[in-house]
């Protein structure tokens, strides 16, 4: 994505320059613009895995209108494996992000990730907005699609992740706000 965005903005680039003042040249250096913006995305929380998450799903966001807010210290889950990183925050994110994406136009739609440590764990949180009521059953989501056989296995799968750590996960609903936390003793 990157390497094709800055393909395109050298061409843009090189049109403005040949360009007087117009609309149609405001309108390429708003583009040029959003263009640049995706280097803004990028996100060091001193963890590769994270790293390489956050940033996808960072563009994601970006590209749908999403403001995805992350404090994160990425260092402290060092511990884990990477592709159970790459599971609980994809399953997060894109759970958070379909979530948000149902809402309304006119609302406010973010993410926000804050990972810390403190008194030996790791506590993760993925908050957003959501539209509608959720029902639960063992302490998890019933997945909102038809096919329940099909679907709602990100939540169950952050949840085994968080128990093979000798951690533990929780979600609550309430008031339009979805909070996903997973606390996790550091090894």
């Amino acid at each position: 994505i990157i390497n094709r965005k800055c393909h395109d903005l050298k061409h843009q680039i090189r049109t403005l320059q040949t360009m007087q003042e117009s609309p149609e040249r405001d309108a390429y250096f708003a583009e040029a613009e959003r263009a640049i913006m995706i280097y803004d995305t990028r996100i060091d929380t001193g963890n590769k895995a994270l790293n390489t998450v956050l940033m996808e799903k960072g563009l994601y966001c970006q590209s749908h209108d999403i403001q995805l807010t992350c404090m994160p210290s990425g260092d402290s889950l060092d511990f884990m494996q990477v592709a159970d990183i790459y599971a609980l925050f994809g399953n997060a994110l894109d759970n958070a992000m379909e979530a948000v994406s149902a809402l309304p136009d006119d609302a406010e739609k973010y993410i926000a990730v804050r990972i810390c440590e403190s008194k030996g764990m790791a506590m993760i949180r993925v908050e957003n907005p959501f539209a509608g009521e959720l029902a639960f059953s063992d302490g998890l989501p019933v997945t909102t699609k038809g096919d329940t056989q099909y679907h709602g296995f990100g939540t169950r799968s952050i949840r085994m992740i968080a128990r093979q750590y000798h951690g533990y996960m929780s979600i609550s609903a309430r008031d339009g706000i979805f909070r996903l936390t997973v606390i996790l003793p550091l090894q």
